[in-house]
């Protein structure tokens, strides 16, 4: 956008340049094209189809205040409001949404294109929005997953060539919640896409698999990964975010840029989650500014949520049970205290649901290393989720399948399906190889919460007398003793990046073996007094803001 790449309404747009991409979305084999040379291919076009079909066809009409605010919209751009643009995308937009667009499609890109501009990086963004939409609250056809996919290509191509461009300014400018938003969406869809596939072989529907056959590049993994690490590439997020004074250009001198970088360590953070790959996806945020007094996630509360909820699941999988139950107790209290996100967006119920699941996480983890958390939480605990905490601590596997189903990432395959193989074909194959694992670990550890709990009621016992309040024998009991040592050894980090830490000891009692006698120490945790102070004054302090909003009420 901008002068020389973004002209008035009703305009044939100058050069500037896009990134060049074939429809099957491969990366950029022919040269790129510019937005003149876009614009000229869809003038083309327009009038192929006018000769082939002589027929006048129906315009789709729009509403005078949609027509107004796509006016808006453009000219925001145009001049890179950010203020501006804000507004109209978190309020009229939503607004104009559920007033006209609660249940059909926005209009169609080309009659945007006859009745408003016909600017190519205009009817991108347009259609950025467009698809966004369909995506959230109708249904999604064939023809809309590759329709997305190529509008992704075009606009991330775009993006990718101005920030790799020397000297070039970026054409994109765009509120935070805007990129937020595009990027989250953008791996969305492309897990949308993975399920869609695997339901339509699942159901033997042939005309959707002979789709996904013959368009092997759509939302292909490798592409959107490549996407994404090009995105953090050329925006210098990672330099700018080891050292913010020592370097120039992309990260260190424009806030969009800065922000595309950021959001897109962020997905691919969850790229690698969807994956299953849990110490890469760590190591995709080793320099992300957590320590910082106010981080760059706080901008956008769903960036907040992403970062902590996929951080978490990682430290679960990793068995590394206290550090997922700090990350998620933090982002819980947070949230407690919090609005969160407009209640407009499409990513309001995402948000609710995002918590809830972490809610589930939380007890699991709780359950294999027991330990002090928040009060608030443990009486939101006791108050919703009492039934399937008691579940869990009497090592019921069933709760454990059902709470991890529930609140686990949608795990996709890497690679496509063998299309000449179909007979074999599994659709929950990446969910259930994850479940296993987890199943596996847990079943490990079931006993362990049961004989810490006898544990603390004695200093010194017999390991028969143990064993029999076990309900095991004597050489299943040791087992299981020595698998409580090796289990409630934890790597538990402090300061530093989310994969640093300390092998630390993390049972509620230590204890060691002499013979035939199990000597112990219980563990009694003491909160520091300030901490409780603290806790209490704050609480009072929410207390007191409250009663202030009542009496300006009354």
């Amino acid at each position: 956008l901008g002068c020389p790449k973004f002209c008035g309404r009703r305009s044939t747009g100058p050069g500037g340049a896009v990134g060049g991409r074939s429809r099957s979305g491969a990366m950029a084999a022919e040269p790129k094209k510019t937005l003149r040379q876009l614009a000229e291919e869809n003038e083309d076009s327009d009038s192929d189809v006018s000769e082939a079909v002589p027929e006048p066809v129906r315009k789709e009409t729009m509403p005078d205040s949609v027509d107004h605010f796509l006016g808006q919209l453009l000219e925001a751009l145009k001049k890179k409001a950010i203020p501006e643009l804000h507004k109209l995308y978190e309020d009229t937009f939503n607004k104009l949404t559920n007033d006209y667009f609660k249940s059909k499609k926005w209009p169609q890109a080309d009659t945007i294109k006859d009745q408003v501009s016909q600017e190519p990086l205009f009817l991108i963004l347009y259609k950025e929005l467009y698809y966004r939409h369909i995506y959230a609250r109708l249904s999604v056809s064939l023809d809309d997953r590759h329709g997305s996919w190529d509008n992704y290509c075009k606009l991330l191509d775009l993006i990718i060539d101005d920030l790799e461009s020397p000297g070039s300014e970026l054409s994109v400018i765009l509120p935070a919640q805007w990129l937020w938003d595009m990027t989250d969406e953008f791996v969305y869809h492309y897990q949308t896409y993975c399920t869609a596939r695997s339901k339509s072989i699942k159901a033997q529907k042939e005309k959707e698999v002979t789709f996904f056959k013959e368009n092997p590049d759509v939302w292909k993994t490798t592409t959107v990964l490549t996407y994404l690490q090009r995105l953090i590439r050329a925006s210098k997020v990672e330099p700018y975010l080891a050292d913010k004074t020592s370097g120039e250009g992309g990260a260190f001198s424009c806030e969009t840029t800065r922000l595309l970088g950021y959001f897109s360590l962020m997905q691919m953070l969850r790229m690698h989650s969807l994956l299953g790959d849990y110490h890469l996806s760590m190591k995709t945020i080793q320099r992300i500014d957590i320590q910082e007094e106010v981080p760059l996630f706080y901008k956008i509360p769903a960036c907040h949520v992403t970062l902590y909820y996929y951080m978490g699941f990682a430290y679960l999988m990793m068995r590394r049970y206290a550090d997922a139950i700090r990350t998620f107790s933090e982002i819980l209290v947070f949230l407690s205290k919090t609005s969160g996100v407009n209640s407009l967006s499409y990513q309001f119920d995402a948000m609710g649901k995002k918590q809830d699941q972490m809610y589930a996480l939380m007890l699991i983890a709780l359950a294999l290393s027991p330990r002090q958390i928040d009060e608030s939480l443990e009486k939101t605990i006791r108050d919703k989720h009492g039934e399937k905490q008691a579940r869990l601590r009497g090592g019921e596997e069933l709760c454990f399948e059902e709470l991890f189903s529930y609140a686990a990432p949608k795990f996709v395959s890497a690679a496509p399906p063998d299309y000449e193989n179909l007979e074999n074909f599994n659709a929950n194959e990446a969910h259930q190889r994850q479940l296993q694992l987890f199943l596996q670990e847990m079943r490990q550890q079931q006993f362990l919460p049961r004989i810490g709990a006898y544990m603390k009621l004695y200093t010194v016992i017999k390991t028969t007398k143990l064993a029999q309040l076990c309900d095991m024998d004597t050489d299943a009991l040791r087992d299981q003793l020595m698998c409580v040592m090796h289990k409630t050894s934890q790597k538990v980090r402090s300061t530093g990046a989310p994969l640093d830490g300390e092998p630390c000891h993390c049972s509620e009692v230590e204890f060691y073996l002499d013979g035939g006698m199990v000597h112990i120490n219980a563990r009694h945790v003491e909160r520091d007094h300030g901490e409780v102070f603290l806790e209490q004054i704050l609480k009072f302090q929410d207390l007191l803001k409250k009663v202030d909003k009542e009496k300006e009420k009354s």
